[in-house]
């Protein structure tokens, strides 16, 4: 994959907002058509692994799409260490999935427009994280791009269901393409960031000393998967200046207040203080905390005490245990293990940041 330096001019972001995904979007409109709805096959729900053959029975459209997702070959080296770097770090980058991550990307607005129109991720805030989680994990653990893991399926199927909300949006009175494409090149653009270099920052926040070396491995890393997703690679940054400078062009052009933004954001907050993470001060401190203060105030983040105190500590203590080496294996399998059985036995009523405990054991 190619990688060059770009400026990332107003035309070219002005262009990526009413942009799609081509390859998606001429699938989903083919199965439609056809009357082909795939979270309705049952073939389709049983397709988990990169092994498993594509079903005979799907339309010729789709098992072409699936089949041209799965012939990209990602570079193995960046893909080694991006997943060495998740791995040594899988418990504070999960952390930061549910308390920054994604609360980030609902400071853009037009961008959590259209997460709004799916009430399932307001009333149900814990599938989302949930589902958020697992796909992650898919796509960076390190048998991800191998033939038993899960990267490529996970991938093209999340890639499929954003082409589907273009299409039912598209297909609606409700949505207006003033505010561009939905779910559009600069959308995932900056959700790919929220994955890598908001991650990063994420990481520093908590006292991990995070070298430009490491972080442009992970950025790097998220790149692969970006392409992979139906991201133009004039979108993927080539190095950590230039994700530093979308970053900043995509804040500039997307982040304000908005309602949407806010109640999203309120789901997610009380749903996680319902919670409550295995840790010795507030989730909305941290959140807060990660965010930083302008962030916060755009979609309404708020702590009722002031833990800065407490918070301190931890940056501290884990600064301390940075300079000593981690066992990433055992500390990656700790975390799956542990993610994998709340969600076997609790997808309706566990607790997803159960597994956090690691952080102040």
């Amino acid at each position: 994959m190619e990688n060059k330096t770009i400026q990332y001019s107003k035309a070219e972001l002005d262009n990526a907002k009413q942009s799609g995904d081509l390859l998606a979007d001429k699938t989903v409109t083919a199965l439609f058509k056809e009357g082909f709805h795939p979270h309705q096959s049952v073939a389709y729900n049983a397709l988990q692994f990169n092994h498993q053959p594509i079903p005979e029975e799907f339309p010729q459209v789709l098992i072409d799409y699936f089949q041209e997702i799965k012939a990209y070959q990602p570079d193995a080296k960046v893909i080694k260490n991006g997943s060495l770097f998740f791995q040594e770090y899988t418990t504070e980058i999960m952390l930061c999935l549910g308390l920054l991550s994604l609360p980030y990307c609902y400071a853009a607005a037009d961008g959590a427009k259209v997460l709004s129109f799916s009430r399932r991720i307001i009333e149900n805030p814990e599938q989302r994280l949930r589902e958020t989680g697992e796909f992650v994990f898919d796509v960076c653990e390190p048998e991800a791009f191998k033939a038993e893991g899960k990267g490529y399926i996970s991938i093209a199927k999340v890639r499929l269901m954003h082409a589907a909300i273009r299409y039912h949006l598209q297909h609606s009175d409700k949505w207006n393409m003033e505010w561009g494409m939905p779910v559009n090149q600069e959308d995932m653009a900056g959700t790919n960031l929220s994955f890598s270099l908001i991650n990063i920052r994420g990481l520093r926040k908590l006292g991990f000393t995070i070298s430009p070396e490491k972080a442009e491995v992970f950025i790097k890393y998220w790149n692969e998967i970006g392409v992979l997703l139906g991201l133009s690679e004039n979108l993927l940054p080539a190095d950590n200046q230039s994700a530093f400078i979308l970053e900043k062009k995509l804040t500039e052009r997307n982040f304000r207040p908005s309602e949407e933004g806010k109640v999203l954001a309120k789901s997610l907050q009380d749903y996680i203080n319902s919670q409550g993470l295995p840790l010795k001060f507030s989730a909305d401190a941290l959140m807060q905390y990660l965010l930083g203060e302008e962030l916060s105030e755009m979609i309404g983040v708020k702590s009722k005490s002031d833990q800065k105190f407490v918070l301190g500590n931890l940056k501290n203590l884990n600064a301390f245990r940075s300079l000593f080496p981690r066992d990433k294996q055992k500390a990656f399998k700790e975390a799956r293990k542990q993610f994998q059985l709340q969600k076997l036995s609790g997808e309706k009523s566990g607790n997803p940041f159960q597994f956090l405990t690691a952080l102040h054991d």
